[in-house]
């Protein structure tokens, strides 16, 4: 554990001395960890200098799996000291989306309001990640974009979820009340590394595709802050769920998106395993399918 935090302090500083400062302990001490680390692995993490240290491609690699490993143990650990906490109850909620609006936050909000002795917790991160956890029972459900299916335990449509274009505010297009794919198919997109940026990158070149165009993608190491601004500054479009549109941007405005002249939606559903006997997760199932049964009635058939 105390080489792997080595190895981040490191990152962090780009200085073995530094690192050593940051830690308590001496250059020496911090070179002999990442030594140590380096022979295990059997590749160099860092390239050295008289200017500092930097990672390499390896080195870049084995950081961010490590801090996202470190963060999850954290979390793990804080998740055990309290699991012994009776009476009062506890729902752990997987994301992959915004809670600004949309039928989840008003389930989310019923919930709160009626079991407010409930503590509620969430994880927002990519679905791969999400369905780890949920496997392993640190996450009692998972909210994200995707039709049921039987594969990742049961699971319940909870509503399809209208699609929106951000683009900045100064844009000719915003004088329109909805846009067409055909009118945006040669524009360029902008989606984040992040989740659900590979998802959302998957989408559009599929619908792209259907003109012909040659797709064009930027992809930014920005989470949905970061390219939302990056949107407002006008260097791309990109799509949204309506969950994202309850939340105020700089200069970006949200169109709706139409495919033949009908509302581009994807169903967004909630995935727990079977024999999770959580009560708190009952009970919101519960409203869930109540809020789900309101959305269908009030969409009528499609």
């Amino acid at each position: 554990m105390y080489d792997v935090e080595t190895v981040l302090a490191v990152a962090e500083t780009g200085s073995f001395r530094k690192a050593g400062h940051l830690l308590g302990v001496g250059q020496s001490t911090v070179t002999r960890r990442i030594r140590k680390v380096e022979d295990a692995l059997g590749v160099s993490v860092f390239e050295r200098s008289p200017a500092g240290a930097r990672l390499t491609a390896a080195g870049w690699k084995f950081t961010l799996e490590s801090r996202q490993l470190a963060n999850r143990f954290l979390e793990t650990v804080r998740a055990a000291r309290t699991a012994g906490i009776g009476g009062k109850g506890q729902l752990h909620l997987g994301l992959t989306a915004s809670l600004s609006r949309g039928e989840l936050r008003e389930v989310v909000a019923r919930f709160q309001m009626r079991h407010c002795e409930v503590r509620l917790s969430f994880t927002e991160t990519d679905l791969g990640e999400l369905m780890t956890l949920l496997s392993h029972r640190f996450i009692d459900l998972v909210a994200a974009a995707g039709e049921p299916t039987s594969e990742n335990g049961d699971m319940l449509l909870l509503t399809r979820v209208p699609l929106y274009i951000a683009i900045a505010a100064d844009h000719p297009l915003t004088q329109q009340r909805n846009v067409e794919w055909s009118d945006v198919a040669m524009m360029p997109f902008m989606v984040s590394a992040a989740a659900p940026g590979p998802t959302i990158h998957d989408y559009i070149i599929r619908r792209v595709s259907d003109f012909a165009h040659k797709v064009r993608i930027t992809v930014h190491r920005v989470r949905r802050e970061g390219l939302m601004n990056l949107e407002g500054l006008g260097l791309g479009i990109s799509l949204v769920c309506e969950q994202w549109c309850g939340v105020r941007y700089p200069n970006v405005v949200f169109i709706p998106l139409k495919k033949n002249c009908k509302a581009e939606t994807i169903p967004f559903s909630l995935t727990w395993r079977p024999k999770n006997d959580n009560p708190a997760l009952r009970r919101f199932l519960s409203l869930a399918r109540e809020v789900a049964k309101a959305d269908a009635t009030s969409s009528g058939p499609s």
